[in-house]
């Protein structure tokens, strides 16, 4: 069996808000009146209430020093509205730039890759030209042209015709490719 338990009473001080106000405005104990400490020191309820206050005001006092060091020295400037809109205008035009010169930049890179093969196959047909050129010093210009003109004929001759065709497309298909990516864009 539980003893029971008697609930002990409620007690109540009339001075109990005058100790809580003193302590929140912070006249506790030295600007008060000393009649009020000696009231205090011999009614529990009232020493309970200024622990009480004192704790909190000591607790709050705490988390404002918490928060003013966690706070920046400086207050932070914020710019002008017009100074804000002109460097937006200024990016969007920057990238509006970039975007435009992206299509600019792929068609050159394919007539830089053009004129490259296109080089490479003259160099290929003027090779023999100019072996033979290089080789036959003895003889006459005259007769090394001549040479020359009957061994490109060859040289384009030995050239296989689906190495022809396979380069033409590809010189075909590379633009139509790269209108075809960049117009969704």
């Amino acid at each position: 069996m539980i003893p029971a338990v008697k609930p002990t009473p409620l007690t109540e001080c009339v001075h109990e808000r005058e100790m809580l106000d003193l302590v929140l405005s912070e006249r506790w104990p030295d600007r008060c009146d000393p009649d009020m400490v000696a009231h205090a020191s011999d009614c529990d309820v009232c020493r309970d209430v200024i622990a009480v206050a004192l704790a909190m005001r000591d607790d709050e006092a705490q988390v404002e020093s918490a928060i003013v060091a966690a706070s920046p020295q400086h207050p932070s400037v914020v710019p002008d509205a017009t100074l804000v809109w002109w460097r937006s205008q200024l990016r969007a035009h920057e990238d509006a730039g970039r975007r435009a010169a992206r299509p600019i930049a792929m068609v050159q890179g394919i007539g830089i890759g053009i004129g490259l093969v296109a080089t490479a196959s003259l160099a290929r047909l003027a090779w023999p030209w100019v072996r033979a050129y290089a080789t036959d010093t003895a003889a006459g210009v005259g007769e090394a042209i001549a040479r020359s003109a009957a061994s490109s004929g060859a040289a384009v001759a030995a050239v296989p015709l689906w190495l022809t065709v396979a380069i033409v497309a590809a010189l075909i298909a590379a633009p139509i490719a790269v209108y075809a990516a960049l117009g969704r864009d």
